[in-house]
């Protein structure tokens, strides 16, 4: 599976003799890193892309043969470091087409993956028009993936191989859908009826950062009131937010402290965290007052106050920034 290239930051590496960290982290680093793109890892038998924006990894994805799903992060992260055989690429790509690819995760397109014999190129563009459809196609044509924005009902720019952001008119629109691939297979496409979306995961340093600063409240409590009653609160809470939030199951609590990993949304993941914790302090309002209760959340998280505002973390806390 290829998507649409732009400026190659890496190509065609083994990972063998790449130090992959390093790769994840040029972005903290280095300006001319922090770009948008994508990092491709071919392996025999499936190729997984892990979307960057500005440097940062929002989003993941595995191809396998005609099948593709979701991927966490983490667990893009922890295969390419494990595995002893794979080819790495990163390309820097327009935010728009990262936007459009990961949008495809994630959306129910009009129909999906149809040829011309299925559907008319022609009759589809006049029917877009007539209803001034705004959304998008994806197009593949052999192994390549091509990308075709729609505005008002008109084609108006594609992304094809390595031209990237071209003018698009429905004449090239309908050349390139009637068109036969290298290998002689059919070209497909599906129709999208909304604009890309920005949809990011909560990043394996966001997951980290969430665990420590939580468990740092848990301890400042456990410290003040006792384990026991700690743990009674724990658990109360992580019943309650398992019902609102299904990828809260994958964190278990040992003893008095949360672990796991999961895929998230990441403003869920953010919100749903500060609510667990605002679950975990109600459970003291017949021990402390509330007065009581800030100054140990504040004691607590002195240390990452300033990471969690920047993630919006204290939108949703019963204690807000001060």
């Amino acid at each position: 599976m290829r998507f649409p290239r732009g400026r190659a930051i890496l190509e065609n590496t083994n990972i063998d003799f790449i130090n992959f960290d390093n790769i994840m982290n040029a972005g903290k680093r280095e300006r001319s890193h922090k770009i948008h793109g994508y990092i491709s890892i071919i392996y025999p038998q499936e190729v997984d892309f892990i979307f960057l924006s500005l440097g940062e990894p929002i989003n993941a994805a595995r191809f396998r043969s005609a099948e593709r799903s979701p991927l966490s992060i983490s667990d893009a992260i922890n295969k390419v470091k494990a595995a002893s055989v794979g080819i790495l690429n990163i390309y820097e790509v327009p935010e728009e087409l990262v936007l459009m690819i990961i949008s495809t995760l994630h959306l129910t397109p009009v129909f999906k993956m149809k040829s011309v014999q299925e559907v008319s190129p022609e009759k589809m563009i006049g029917q877009l028009g007539i209803e001034k459809f705004t959304g998008f196609l994806e197009i593949k044509k052999g192994s390549e993936m091509f990308y075709a924005i729609i505005e008002k009902g008109l084609p108006t720019r594609g992304y094809f191989a390595d031209k990237l952001n071209v003018q698009v008119t429905p004449s090239l629109l309908l050349t390139v859908l009637k068109a036969i691939a290298n290998d002689g297979s059919p070209v497909l496409f599906s129709l999208y009826d909304e604009v890309p979306k920005r949809i990011e995961q909560a990043t394996p340093a966001m997951v980290q950062l969430l665990l420590k600063s939580t468990n740092a409240i848990i301890r400042e409590f456990a410290l003040s009131y006792g384990p026991t009653f700690a743990k009674k609160g724990l658990i109360l809470a992580k019943n309650h937010i398992n019902e609102e939030y299904k990828f809260m199951a994958d964190f278990t609590l040992s003893n008095i402290e949360l672990t796991g990993e999961t895929m998230a949304p990441k403003d869920e993941f953010v919100k749903a965290f500060a609510e667990f914790t605002n679950r975990f302090m109600k459970t003291y309002d017949m021990v402390c007052k509330d007065n009581v209760k800030e100054q140990v959340f504040r004691q607590a998280l002195k240390d990452f106050r300033f990471a969690l505002k920047s993630m919006g973390y204290y939108n949703y806390s019963m204690f807000k920034d001060e």
